[in-house]
């Protein structure tokens, strides 16, 4: 605790922009929300850092991301003679000050700074450093968090976000930087400061014209094209950043109606109609549900992208209303349709045995009986999409780049292509009306076949829950729950040892995983950016129903497990 007060009296006396100074001086006989704010440095979570903006070490603030700037810079600067890096940021609050701060604080450092002049996707700024030809990139973001959030994400000269070990190299370089100091300029390696570049029209553009390289028809391009024209969407982009990127590619793939939700349609940090701008969560298409329902006209799909654009979400009309389609079954659909059109040959590329697509572990099984129908490999990668990059990097360095088929995550991450190396809710919409229309051209639509592919290998129902907590404070009761799962907790429980067919741990992940019998599989992970314990459930079953009853119940059995052992640690 009298470390936290050091900094927070250091804080204090730095001479601090008004806002960061007025919030400190109005905790100051608030010791919890001292500690909670200065009881750490905030750390990498994800390839980068997130957190709540606020002042304090353990916050995202100018201060912070100066820090780790800085670091960052210094990382550069000791590889590469004269490094380059480009900037984006999406519509959070202050995160394009964020971003005009960062790029010249990199300037300063003597790494020429290239930055997005508007709120830009994710997947642009992946593709940004390689098409620029840099050495990295940096995403002023915090995904798909609540308001109060904001991040900084880290890109390699690869255009991935950076893998664990980067991150322990970059981490140490910032824990040595002094965010109320000022730097060598450049480190050993340059003389003078870089500069900041304002970034045209040009790399949009070039990513655009990718995104339109990779339409993967399911017929004769004239046939499809005619189908499209009939297909009715409307589209959410959640106050973000992906409103003109989707209506221009929606637009080129000629989609017959496309209503955008006007209350969402503008840039808005504060996302006033959707508080948790979440594409998996119900909510997220409430206001689009609504503006359906009002205007009485039966769209065959809602789209949803969250403010990076990174995510995708879809709701499908049923003849009724929308039934929202989780990440796993938008993964099960997309790789069904990807297999089927490549065995086709109408692409230009036709399925070898060398061909592999990557889901995370924590991603729908049944992806995998739908590889071995075609004889494809699906590949099982922790979670983060940086790892799905890492093995596109391995098939790029071995020549066999255009093995990579395809890369989904049950958070609603997809990626066809390898023209950017992060998950892609841009070109997901384009997949999304490909696949819809393909449907509706068979008087169908994707609930339908959803359910002709369950017909053929099984049904998987799959829940993904989380156990949350709210204070830094908290996270060693997370870490004691992570550890009791190590040493055999739901093993001994006797609703579910019996069960349990075999136990992986996976320590230096921090993941625990079950296989149950009848098919059920039980995974259990800390988020890598949020105080959660996240808990996913597959059961398999005979019958839709049958599925649903056996995931619900193991769902609840896991829960209770975990909630009465952090009952008992309190």
């Amino acid at each position: 605790m009298e470390r936290c007060f050091i900094e927070y009296t250091r804080w204090r006396e730095a001479g601090l922009p008004e806002d960061l100074a007025e919030e400190l001086a109005r905790i100051e006989d608030d010791e919890d929300e001292i500690y909670d704010r200065f009881c750490k440095d905030i750390a990498f979570g994800t390839s980068g850092l997130r957190g709540r903006m606020g002042a304090g070490t353990n916050r995202i603030n100018s201060v912070m991301l100066r820090k780790a700037t800085m670091g960052i810079a210094r990382y550069l600067t000791d590889r590469y003679e004269a490094p380059g890096i480009v900037i984006g940021f999406d519509t959070r609050i202050n995160s394009k000050e964020y971003a005009a701060s960062v790029a010249e604080v990199f300037a300063e450092m003597g790494v020429d700074a290239y930055i997005f002049s508007e709120a830009t996707p994710v997947p642009v700024v992946s593709f940004a450093v390689r098409h620029l030809g840099l050495n990295g990139g940096v995403m002023i973001t915090a995904s798909h968090n609540t308001r109060e959030y904001n991040g900084y994400k880290v890109y390699d000269h690869f255009g991935n976000q950076i893998d664990d070990n980067k991150a322990r190299l970059a981490e140490e370089y910032i824990k040595k930087e002094d965010p109320f100091g000022t730097g060598e300029l450049g480190g050993e390696n340059r003389a003078c400061a870089g500069r900041v570049h304002l970034l045209d029209g040009s790399v949009r553009g070039a990513y655009l014209n990718a995104i339109k390289e990779n339409i993967l028809w399911w017929d004769e391009p004239q046939s499809c094209l005619k189908a499209l024209s009939g297909l009715k969407v409307c589209y959410t982009p959640l106050n973000g950043s992906g409103l003109g990127y989707v209506t221009e590619v929606l637009d080129h793939l000629g989609v017959g109606t496309v209503q955008v939700v006007p209350t969402q349609k503008e840039p808005d940090g504060s996302f006033p109609t959707c508080p948790s701008p979440n594409p998996e969560n119900e909510a997220a298409f409430t206001e689009a549900v609504r503006l359906c329902d009002e205007q009485d006209n039966q769209y065959d799909v809602i789209l949803a992208t969250d403010p990076d654009s990174d995510r995708m979400g879809v709701a499908v009309f049923d003849g009724e209303g929308y039934c929202k389609l989780s990440g796993n079954q938008v993964g099960e659909l997309m790789l069904d349709y990807i297999l089927r059109c490549h065995s086709k040959g109408i692409c230009g590329r036709e399925l070898r045995e060398e061909m592999t697509a990557f889901k995370s572990f924590v991603s729908s099984p049944l992806t995998e009986k739908i590889g071995e129908e075609y004889g494809v490999k699906v590949k099982n990668v922790f979670t983060g999409f940086k790892n799905i990059a890492l093995e596109m990097e391995r098939l790029n360095r071995e020549g066999r780049a255009g093995d990579f088929l395809f890369g989904f995550e049950e958070s609603l991450g997809y990626l066809y292509g390898d023209y950017t190396r992060d998950k892609d809710g841009i070109m997901a919409c384009q997949m999304l009306c490909l696949m819809a229309a393909e449907q509706k051209t068979a008087a169908k639509t994707l609930l339908d076949r959803l359910e002709e592919i369950y017909g053929q290998y099984g049904y998987i129902e799959s829940i993904t829950t989380a156990i949350l907590f709210h204070q830094e404070k908290d996270r060693r009761r997370m870490e004691l729950m992570v550890k009791s799962l190590f040493d055999g907790r739901l093993k001994s429980c006797p609703d579910l040892g019996k069960a349990i067919k075999k136990e992986f741990c996976y320590r230096k992940q921090n993941m625990y995983c079950a296989d149950l019998e009848g098919g059920h599989r039980v995974i259990i992970r800390p988020s890598g950016t949020e105080l959660k314990l996240k808990i996913y459930i597959f059961a398999g079953g005979k019958t839709r129903d049958e599925a649903i009853d056996s995931a619900a119940r193991l769902c609840s059995l896991v829960r209770q497990v975990l909630e009465e052992k952090d009952k008992r640690d309190e």
